[in-house]
């Protein structure tokens, strides 16, 4: 593919500093890349490369420092590149057919060039829609219903009466509807299965070996456009808002309410019935044991202000030194008090 600057940051909503007719023919890293390739600086860091970059062309925002480049200046170079990512990107032929190594229930509807590979196992009553692609292995529930056009990796179980919505991307490994962890060994015993369901709204993407519990009664939700990093586990009646940001090894226990338009960093847990804001951000490794309000930005364990926690780091890092002071303070003070009371430092 060919395209010029011009067009490009037509596409990125940028502006063009050089020469607006130079041609880009791929896309690269800032040390990878060559000529005919455009790369972008997003960080500070990587600033010094701007000299000796072999790209023909450069991303970058607009309080970079002019060089002699042709530079397309954007508000977030990040975003404008991943969006020039998926233009040059050329998109694999998507598979259709089934293969003769699936396993069809009875009463099972497959959608317009649906595409079944090998080792695919649709039990009774599913519905799988348009032009969607399962790939090897992956096993779907009595009752359960994939959307049109999505994409189910390798290995992904989905349980029974799961409803998937269009465009949803699961990646390998990934256990849609499992059956909550039970309340006592008890009810683990004499309960066969529960009686709620899952539902994953459009345009959701679940990544790698993600978790996401049936519900005991009721629904366990995924909100429209939300991405699930890998290696997540999202507990059963949690209800995730639309367009939120789930990033890896996070756990959202049962019961919880995410806004939307949430992120919730690597490794923070949401604890049994915690409603978390729309618009909040959790911190990596936080801890939510309580509500937290709309757009709130919280950290640490248990979560609190972010403002607050970056104060108490501060001060945690001045500890040896505070802990000497007052050490040296205290020696101050117990001389004075021997000499008030007519003792000398020897006595």
């Amino acid at each position: 593919m060919r395209k010029t600057l011009r067009e490009i940051a037509e596409l990125v909503n940028g502006v063009v500093e050089g020469d607006a007719n130079v041609v880009v023919t791929g896309v690269a890293g800032i040390k990878d890349a060559r000529p005919g390739d455009i790369t972008f600086v997003g960080n500070p860091k990587y600033l010094p490369l701007l000299p000796t970059t072999r790209a023909t062309a450069v991303i970058v925002g607009y309080d970079t420092p002019a060089c002699e480049r042709d530079l397309i200046r954007t508000e977030h170079p990040y975003l404008a590149f991943t969006q020039v990512l998926k233009l040059f990107a050329v998109p694999p032929p998507v598979p259709k057919g089934i293969h003769p190594s699936s396993i069809i229930g009875r009463d099972v509807f497959l959608g317009e060039d649906a595409a079944l590979h090998a080792g695919v196992v649709l039990e009774d009553g599913c519905k799988i829609g348009a032009k969607s692609v399962l790939y090897p292995s992956v096993c779907v529930g009595a009752s359960a219903e994939i959307g049109a056009e999505c994409m189910i990796y390798p290995r992904v179980v989905i349980g029974r009466n799961v409803i998937i919505g269009d465009r949803v991307i699961i990646h390998s490994g990934a256990v849609i509807g499992s059956r909550p962890c039970p309340e006592g060994i008890d009810r683990y015993r004499n309960s066969e299965s529960s009686e709620g369901n899952v539902i994953i709204e459009d345009d959701v993407e679940v990544g790698a070996n993600v978790t996401i519990d049936n519900s005991r009664t009721g629904t366990t939700i995924i909100g429209r456009g939300t991405k699930i990093d890998n290696l997540v586990h999202i507990g059963s009646d949690a209800a995730v808002g639309c367009n939120c940001i789930i990033v890896s090894h996070v756990s959202v226990s049962s019961g919880c309410k995410i806004g939307d338009g949430v992120t919730i960093a690597g490794q923070a847990g949401v604890f049994d019935g915690a409603t978390v804001g729309e618009g909040a951000i959790v911190a990596a490794r936080a801890g939510v044991t309580k509500d937290i309000g709309p757009g709130e930005v919280v950290s640490g364990f248990p979560a609190f202000g972010h403002d607050k926690w970056l104060r108490m780091n501060a001060s945690m890092k001045r500890l040896p030194t505070m802990v000497r002071d007052i050490r040296d303070f205290q020696k101050r003070l117990d001389k004075l008090e021997r000499l008030e009371n007519g003792k000398t430092e020897d006595d």
